[in-house]
C-alpha cells in the first residue's frame, strides 16, 4: 500500500519488513520532514478554527457593589 508524505506529498510505501530501516519515518518520508511536521505542532500552526465566535454575555456584571452586613 503506497500514501503520500504529510509534508513533502513524495509517495511513500508502506514499510515492511524489507524496509525496516523506513519505518521509524512513517507516514513521512524522512526524518526531515517528520521534524518539520512537528516544528510545525510545536510552532502551534496545526488549529482547528470555529465558523463562529462565542457570544458575549449582554447583561453587565455587576462586580463594584458588595453587600455587606454591619451588625
Amino acid at each position: 500500500m503506497k500514501s503520500r508524505c504529510p509534508v513533502c506529498h513524495k509517495i511513500v510505501g508502506t514499510p515492511g519488513k524489507e524496509r525496516a530501516k523506513d519505518t521509524g519515518f512513517f507516514p513521512f518520508c524522512s526524518e526531515q520532514c517528520k521534524l518539520v511536521d512537528l516544528g510545525a505542532w510545536l510552532d502551534a500552526n496545526y488549529r482547528i478554527t470555529c465558523g463562529q465566535q462565542p457570544e458575549e454575555s449582554k447583561e453587565p456584571s455587576d462586580t463594584t457593589s458588595l453587600s455587606s452586613d454591619s451588625r
